[in-house]
């Protein structure tokens, strides 16, 4: 796409989003839309930090379990970089 392609887009693009924000914070209808939304968002970001959290943790436990599998197959600790690893976690 030339420059001046994403110049369009960018232009049409910003214009929506100025549209919405102004239809939304500039009318009673869209104020009362905001207020109905707000409440979902605010759930929203709370469940998507929550899931954040438990990703974390659920790598951890991988991360976790890889080392003690390699431990019990043997593998050498990992103070000893000189020597390649006998197997690569995935994580």
């Amino acid at each position: 796409m030339s420059s001046q392609g994403r110049v369009v887009w960018a232009s049409v693009a910003g214009a929506a989003v100025g549209g919405v924000l102004g239809y939304l914070y500039l009318t009673e209808s869209g104020r009362r839309l905001l207020d109905q939304i707000e409440p979902r968002l605010d759930d929203f970001v709370r469940e998507t930090a929550r899931l954040r959290a438990t990703v974390l943790k659920a790598r951890a436990a991988a991360r976790e379990s890889w080392r003690s599998l390699n431990e019990i197959a043997g593998e050498r600790p990992r103070s000893d970089w000189s020597a390649p690893p006998r197997q690569t976690s995935p994580f």
